[in-house]
């Protein structure tokens, strides 16, 4: 399956450097489904409009002028197009509710925006240790299915694409009723 994630892009970041499409910040924590002393997450859509929506959904307006990334010299905000091997790397469901009721969880668990329960949700996911990660809906629009991966390594890059002007931008921007400066759209 295809996955989608905008990321700070530089194009000559090396693995393990801030830019690099696999990159991510070792000072995570403050993530709904965070547990940095057990896990590094990758947060990802199952499409591209879900990720640059999840990723610039508090802007309301949408312009170039969001796509720099003023803390890495000469970073830009890009999509990477990542592919996973379901099989490899199973995902639970939160939109399934069986996986809700094996784990005495209501929806609202899920939904809600209260980080120490996400983050110990996740936590006793992990702990089960049949996972590669999780999956849910986005509060914006719950036709966007999200996940978080916290074992990286049968992940691979299919591309790397820029957002301005890029389709998926347009489609999220509009599906959330952004303005859009005609330098995106």
């Amino acid at each position: 399956m295809l996955i989608y994630r905008v990321f700070p892009h530089r194009a000559d970041a090396r693995h393990g450097e801030a830019g690099h499409p696999f990159y991510v910040h070792p000072d995570q924590g403050p993530g709904r489904w965070d547990n940095p002393d057990l896990y590094r997450a990758l947060y990802v859509a199952a499409t591209a409009s879900g990720a640059i929506g999840e990723t610039f959904a508090h802007l309301s307006t949408w312009s170039k002028a969001m796509l720099p990334v003023p803390t890495i010299d000469g970073g830009e905000r890009a999509l990477g197009v990542y592919s996973v091997h379901e099989e490899v790397l199973p995902l639970l469901d939160f939109d399934d509710p069986r996986s809700l009721l094996d784990r005495g969880l209501r929806p609202t668990d899920i939904v809600v925006r209260n980080r120490p329960r996400t983050q110990q949700i996740a936590r006793n996911v992990f702990n089960e240790q049949k996972w590669s990660g999780l999956s849910w809906w986005s509060m914006h629009r719950p036709q966007w299915a999200l996940h978080v991966l916290w074992r990286l390594d049968d992940i691979t890059l299919e591309g790397i694409e820029r957002l301005g002007r890029h389709a998926a931008l347009g489609d999220a921007g509009n599906l959330l009723a952004k303005k859009l400066d005609p330098d995106v759209s």
